[in-house]
């Protein structure tokens, strides 16, 4: 019985069996790039600048650490913008952004966890 636990465990918590960029991409719904979470965001085209910087990218980065905690990641550090795509659709753009996580499973310094808050704040 331990043994199918520890099993159904190592699929749940890939970190823990030293996988923790196998947790980030199984936790990350719109995809990771290592230990990045990535989200995405399908707007209106237009009136968004590309340089990531305005604050109408503001909430966009505080949601992606929101998510990223939320799916049981730590974000650590800045968000950054990683570009816009026109969306399939022909009316809409894809914004995308991304941080640098640690799986909650595995986090030995979770007081270091970037939070909206900190985002908003310009600390994150």
């Amino acid at each position: 019985m331990a043994a199918a636990r520890k099993t159904a465990e190592s699929r749940q918590f890939p970190a823990k069996a030293g996988d923790p960029e196998a947790e980030v991409g199984k936790r990350s719904a719109d995809g990771s790039d290592g230990m990045r979470h990535a989200k995405e965001f399908v707007v209106t085209t237009g009136g968004w600048p590309d340089d990531g910087e305005s604050p109408a990218h503001e909430a966009n980065k505080a949601a992606t650490v929101n998510e990223a905690i939320q799916r049981g990641l730590h974000p650590r550090g800045d968000v950054s913008f990683d570009g816009a795509t026109e969306h399939g659709d022909g009316v809409s753009t894809v914004l995308a952004y991304s941080v640098e996580t640690v799986p909650a499973s595995v986090d030995h310094a979770p007081q270091d966890t970037t939070t909206p808050r900190d985002v908003i704040e310009g600390e994150g």
